[in-house]
């Protein structure tokens, strides 16, 4: 959990340092040999209109991505194991600043039509197209925030494209190779399995997924900080659709935090067209009403809104909470 509250902490400055001036808040940008980087785009490029959202339906179900919605923006985020678990984080960061020696931060993204991006400048992004067969990659130096060599890395395709920050002591871009390795390979996997994928939202091939639920269930753990909590579930539908949670008093029924608690949680679920399937949910909420000091009880609901229809509640749970305090 330490490690949780280090990487919210550190995207909220490194955002607010990306606003203010080049010699104050920017490193010296170079593209040295060491972080030239060897690509295949030819993978991303073969996704089009029709299949990226078969694409998007197999990352929607699988526990190790989620389809978050953001300044009108679709992307994926590929989690990755913290405590040897892939556990969601609040904007899509993992990092490891205890150790000088093993400094890293990093975040994967699969974006759809526009690009995401990374912060308000462009000038540190280093981007491929398809035609390209290597990366000269920009490396932004150490500077005050970023204790390590940073890079921005998308490769654009059709309609999808890879996104990829990792800073590290070394300019070596070894995480980014890596990524790009992975995710040719499933990529390519997602290719190969597009009907089965089409037909009940999984692919065939299991290995691709930390799990594949076989019952249906709420959990609701403590997060970092008293007031925030981890929901996960194992949820069923036969539709396209958004999940959000709703929290609710239990005293007085009043909605908690609701303007920041639904674009926070929402998340695209995996669906099959018996609704048998069951596919897993994750988020991080966070309660302001209230304080560390005193408890009350609180109901939790998981709502599911289809691409045509009135949002359903799909379950509900209640524990005791706090609020959480600055």
């Amino acid at each position: 959990m330490k490690n949780k509250l280090i990487i919210v902490c550190f995207a909220f400055i490194l955002t607010s340092c990306l606003g203010q001036t080049k010699n104050s808040y920017r490193g010296e940008l170079s593209q040295p040999n060491e972080a030239m980087i060897m690509v295949d785009n030819s993978v991303v490029d073969r996704f089009n209109e029709n299949n990226s959202i078969i694409l998007k339906r197999y990352l929607a179900g699988n526990s190790r991505w989620e389809i978050r919605q953001e300044r009108g923006k679709t992307y994926a985020i590929r989690k990755e194991k913290e405590n040897n678990v892939y556990e969601t984080t609040l904007n899509g960061y993992y990092s490891n600043f205890e150790s000088s020696s093993e400094i890293y931060q990093t975040r994967v993204i699969i974006s759809f039509g526009n690009y995401f991006g990374h912060g308000r400048s462009t000038n540190h992004i280093t981007y491929s197209n398809p035609s390209d067969k290597s990366i000269k990659t920009i490396i932004e130096a150490e500077h005050s925030g970023t204790p390590g060599n940073s890079s921005y890395v998308i490769l654009e395709g059709n309609s999808i494209n890879i996104e990829i920050y990792e800073q590290s002591k070394k300019l070596e871009r070894e995480f980014t190779i890596q990524s790009l390795q992975e995710l040719n390979t499933e990529l390519k996997m997602v290719l190969e399995n597009l009907d089965e994928i089409e037909k009940t939202g999984i692919s065939p091939k299991k290995n691709f997924y930390p799990i594949l639920p076989d019952s249906n269930y709420f959990e609701i753990e403590d997060g970092m900080q008293p007031g925030i909590y981890i929901v996960k579930a194992g949820l069923s539908t036969n539709t396209k659709g958004i999940v959000y949670v709703k929290v609710f008093n239990s005293a007085t029924n009043e909605r908690l935090s609701a303007d920041r608690m639904t674009p926070r949680t929402t998340r695209e679920l995996g669906w099959s067209e018996d609704g048998k399937s069951i596919f897993p949910y994750e988020s991080e909420l966070t309660v302001y009403e209230g304080d560390w000091s005193h408890k009350y009880k609180a109901r939790f609901e998981i709502w599911f809104r289809p691409s045509k229809g009135a949002e359903i509640k799909l379950t509900e749970k209640e524990r005791i909470i706090n609020g959480w305090e600055r």
